[in-house]
């Protein structure tokens, strides 16, 4: 048996993900003689783990299986055909890597034989295999939530991108980017509301950029949590709620944190000023609100998209762009005019 086939980086075909490392012999081969060979199997590496036994023709197809249990329960002068079992399962080296760990998760099974187009046994599919494709299909995901839709998600995200036409990048990129923008100017809508207060307190204004970045922040790492679970299978309609309350709380405890950091700044910053304690009030509060605000919605816009039947990876960041960014400046200085209206 040859080296395992290291994994691609996006796999296209069972094949190029099949682990060579596995035990066959023939049908006509005695129990004894197959104990013997897993007893002398070596494999290269400590993690690899061997369940079952191969049996195959002479010409190299497979005709059955046994478990390492059933043979070593079977009578060692008995040939393996005896024992082995027929009903197989398989799967064809030329299949899709995703439908295959599909397979293997319906059916509980920790490997699977792969076969050619000729039923000969090319190799061994392992769970630990599959889970570097799905992971890599859920990669595909995050990279898409920069703003991409594909429209076939087997394409190479590398040919996606640097092969199509101009038009068509336009197409794939620019709906989305138009909401960002949207929501740009309504955030600017809302600093232009409170333009007074702004004038009034100029010190506001250095604190903008913290409270609409740092809601940006959690609310990408939110939403990029929320798409790969969803793509692992991990988030579904079973477990949404109480993954949509945990990370409300998670927000809660990250806004406290940074709220407190950020609010000791603001008051040690302006300290000489009569209005350095009202400040720092305003920055907390704001601070905590924008990480509870785009921790939720960083789960739940991906997820509404998911149900309405768009891309929740590509559709997802704009929009929670536009909505925390509105809330927070309209926490921030609405907050601001009531602690600070002796300044206005």
């Amino acid at each position: 048996m040859g080296a395992a086939r290291d994994l691609e980086f996006h796999a296209d075909r069972v094949g190029e993900v099949t682990d060579d490392e596995f035990v066959a012999v023939t049908q006509e081969t005695f129990v004894g003689h197959a104990i013997d060979k897993f007893r002398d199997f070596e494999p290269r590496s400590d993690e690899t783990t061997v369940y079952y036994l191969y049996v195959t023709d002479n010409s190299g197809r497979l005709v059955g299986v046994m478990s390492l249990r059933e043979l070593l329960n079977a009578p060692e002068d008995d040939v393996v055909e005896d024992h082995m079992v027929t009903d197989l399962v398989t799967i064809d080296a030329d299949a899709d890597p995703e439908y295959a760990a599909d397979e293997i998760a319906e059916r509980d099974f920790p490997a699977l034989p792969v076969i050619d187009d000729d039923g000969v046994l090319v190799g061994v599919l392992r769970t630990e295999d599959m889970i570097e494709v799905v992971e890599e299909e859920a990669t595909e995901d995050i990279l898409k939530s920069a703003g991409f839709s594909f429209a076939d998600v087997e394409s190479s995200r590398s040919s996606a991108i640097l092969e199509s036409s101009i038009p068509r990048i336009l197409r794939l990129r620019l709906p989305w980017l138009i909401v960002a923008l949207a929501g740009g100017l309504m955030a600017g809508g809302v600093i232009e509301a409170y333009e007074d207060t702004l004038e009034a307190v100029v010190a506001l204004a250095f604190f903008v950029p913290v409270i609409m970045d740092m809601g940006g922040n959690v609310g990408t790492q939110a939403s990029t949590i929320f798409v790969r679970g969803l793509a692992l299978g991990h988030i579904d309609d079973r477990n949404a709620m109480r993954h949509f309350a945990r990370e409300g709380l998670i927000g809660l405890l990250i806004g406290l944190i940074i709220g407190g950091i950020g609010a000791g700044a603001a008051y040690v910053w302006q300290i000489n000023e009569p209005y350095a304690f009202e400040l720092a009030t305003v920055v907390f509060v704001g601070l905590v609100s924008v990480c509870v605000v785009a921790s939720v919605v960083g789960y739940v816009i991906p997820w509404v998209m998911n149900k309405l039947g768009f891309d929740p990876a590509a559709a997802s960041d704009p929009l929670i762009t536009t909505v925390k960014d509105v809330t927070a400046l309209l926490i921030y200085f609405g907050l601001a005019a009531v602690l600070l209206a002796e300044l206005l």
